[in-house]
């Protein structure tokens, strides 16, 4: 029954510290540089770039830290060490696509080709569409949130809008808010960027800080920043 609300001033220093580190590391490993698949040069490319997220938190003694996360999967890494892993379990998501996903694929391999309206076509994408909508239902089954309340609910039921969009709960404000409730820490801001090859709409562009998505994120961020105080929580 409130609108919540979390600053983005208290995060914007570290953020652009990240920045930098990213663009000196030439990585999004800031510790050995070792695995090519995290290079920087996957958001320059075909794949454009990604968004990055940044929280200052204090935790339960009252020191000062900072968390940091990336949308999704880096380059289909899901964990990456030295930043806030996802929601859902990367083993469970194989698991739960394991058996669909090839067949979409095979059906899209088959559809290829065929005209717009060949039977044939019509069935294998009437099909495809339902093999995708129930996928998305199990793999949004995946995600348990977590608010500072210490609430802990099903994501289909903490979504406020009408239909849960592909990626709900995967960008970089949930998985951060998230990490935060659980571990006790206390969010004093938040700050999100973009960072890569512009994306095809051009409506990001590297370097650019964004709040977090209307799509995806606000109807879920209203339960997640549940409990906060002390005039974080608007």
């Amino acid at each position: 029954g409130r609108e919540h609300a979390i600053p983005a001033e208290p995060a914007l220093r570290h953020a652009r510290e990240l920045m930098v580190a990213l663009e000196l590391r030439g990585s999004i490993d800031l510790e050995t540089c070792a695995d090519p698949r995290l290079s920087l040069e996957h958001l320059f490319g075909p794949a454009r770039g990604q968004m990055f997220g940044v929280l200052a938190y204090r935790d339960a003694s009252g020191q000062a830290g900072v968390l940091k996360a990336f949308s999704g999967q880096y380059n289909g890494v899901w964990e990456v060490p030295g930043w806030v892993p996802p929601i859902l379990d990367p083993a469970e998501f194989a698991q739960t696509i394991a058996c669909d996903e090839p067949r979409i694929k095979d059906l899209t391999r088959r559809m290829h080709g065929l005209g717009v309206d060949d039977p044939a076509r019509l069935t294998m994408l009437a099909e495809r569409r339902e093999l995708s909508r129930r996928l998305m239902d199990r793999i949004f089954g995946l995600y348990r949130l977590t608010n500072f309340r210490g609430r802990t609910r099903p994501l289909a039921e903490v979504f406020t809008g009408k239909a849960m969009p592909t990626g709900t709960a995967e960008c970089c404000a949930p998985k951060l808010l998230h990490h935060a409730a659980v571990h006790g820490l206390t969010p004093l801001g938040l700050a999100e960027f973009y960072f890569g090859r512009e994306n095809r709409s051009a409506t990001r562009r590297h370097g650019q800080f964004f709040a977090p998505c209307a799509e995806k994120c606000r109807p879920i961020l209203g339960f997640m920043l549940c409990g906060l105080g002390g005039g974080v929580g608007g």
